[in-house]
């Protein structure tokens, strides 16, 4: 009962701000400060769901329904900051549904693969670091495709841009921020990795393990063009958004197939 209750407020709180959002946007009109307090409720909410359903029972359930609501609430709570601190709006409009619809398939797909993490404090590390990676890297993923949406519009259709997405400078600069520490979690996360016993690293799918590294060096050598190259714009963008979907086709693809396909 305490988890419906608590589904159902996110994803009312959730699907009602983006529509409100979407609105008040669409007519540049500001949102109104009860929105900000809609939105902590509802943040709150899918910060305990997650937590019941990852920690809530024996053991921790990390399935994949599950940490993908822990991903997308703590990419939520980045985008809630940002856009509290800064009145930035793109980045809420498109995290809002995502968030909502993460919290319906934890609801509806529901899977028991409990493990004890108590007194394996390099392997929770690891977990920790790795899902606060997924978490911003999800985040730039969306950034990117922002930037791309807005450079083209500039380039097209200038007129019909939106004012709220900002500038396109301003964007980009954002989208380097969540790469870099996304890619500095991500960096944590894999040498931790070499940190665990040989057992659980022997137990790691050949697949994910690929994807993984090949989405480091991809992210890597963006860093190092941006920072000592000065790489940007669509090309850093379009970039990103390819070492991200690996990483995330190297996780979520990996325990999609372990978990429903050869379960």
């Amino acid at each position: 009962m305490k988890l419906l209750l608590l589904e159902s407020i996110s994803i009312i709180l959730y699907s009602g701000l983006f529509i409100y959002t979407w609105q008040r946007l669409s007519q540049s009109q500001r949102l109104m400060p009860l929105s900000a307090v809609a939105f902590v409720v509802a943040l709150s909410c899918h910060g305990y769901l997650a937590y019941l359903l990852i920690d809530g029972g024996q053991g921790q359930n990390l399935s994949l329904f599950n940490i993908f609501c822990m991903t997308t609430w703590l990419a939520l709570c980045l985008v809630g900051w940002n856009w509290l601190k800064h009145q930035t709006h793109p980045l809420l409009l498109v995290s809002l549904p995502i968030a909502a619809i993460s919290i319906l398939e934890a609801a509806l797909f529901k899977s028991e693969s409990a493990i004890h993490l108590q007194g394996k404090v390099i392997n929770l590390l690891h977990i920790l670091s790795g899902i606060a990676a997924l978490s911003i890297l999800l985040l730039a993923a969306l950034q990117s495709i922002l930037v791309l949406y807005l450079n083209n519009g500039l380039r097209k259709h200038p007129a019909n841009i939106h004012r709220w997405l900002g500038s396109l400078e301003g964007m980009e600069r954002y989208l380097i921020q969540l790469l870099t520490m996304g890619f500095v979690l991500m960096s944590i996360s894999l040498i931790l990795v070499i940190m665990l016993p040989s057992d659980i690293q022997a137990s790691q799918a050949l697949h994910k393990v690929t994807l993984t590294i090949a989405s480091w060096v991809i992210l890597s050598v963006l860093m190092f063009g941006r920072y000592v190259r000065g790489w940007r714009g669509v090309f850093a963008a379009k970039w990103s958004l390819v070492g991200v979907f690996l990483l995330l086709l190297g996780y979520f693809g990996s325990k999609l197939v372990i978990e429903f396909m050869l379960a």
